[in-house]
């Protein structure tokens, strides 16, 4: 999965993007940032980390997230 990919999902559930972003690691929500070798998705929030997870790529970590999120946001049907 890529980050258009992800963003395209996203949109089809409904999903408001900017409860992700990509290597800003100031704004609250889930955040997908490189960090030296790996890749990570972590959620902030009121300035604190939590739930820190690592992969070997970007593709894994969008991956990880979409799971997470689209358990609780079924595609809508058209």
């Amino acid at each position: 999965m890529n980050r258009d990919e992800f963003l395209s999902e996203l949109k089809a559930r409904n999903i408001d993007t900017d409860k992700v972003s990509f290597d800003d690691n100031t704004k609250d929500g889930y955040c997908v940032r490189k960090i030296y070798f790996r890749w990570e998705v972590v959620f902030r929030e009121r300035g604190h980390e939590f739930e820190c997870m690592g992969f070997p790529t970007e593709s894994d970590a969008l991956i990880y997230l979409s799971q997470k999120l689209f358990r609780n946001y079924p595609l809508q049907e058209q």
